[in-house]
């Protein structure tokens, strides 16, 4: 994927998480640009997006906001490579 494509995938999986849950990613730009800072593979995305949800699932309080930590992100690529 080209690097449009590969944040346009990224943006529309993190808002999937966002919708299933009614909740805001604060720092979703910056998840974003972490992803695909990492990898523009569309499977690669699914997979880390999954585990993001994963933990969103575990997570996300009842403010209706919550902040992903980058360091989240970058440990989950680390172990799907």
């Amino acid at each position: 994927m080209n690097p449009e494509e590969a944040k346009a995938r990224a943006k529309a999986q993190i808002h999937v998480i966002e919708t299933v849950y009614g909740i805001r990613i604060t720092n979703s730009e910056e998840v974003t640009a972490a992803i695909i800072e990492k990898t523009r593979d569309e499977n690669t995305i699914l997979t880390l997006c999954t585990a993001l949800n994963s933990w969103v699932s575990m997570n996300a309080g009842l403010t209706g906001e919550i902040a992903i930590p980058l360091d989240l992100v970058n440990g989950f690529m680390e172990r799907i490579k």
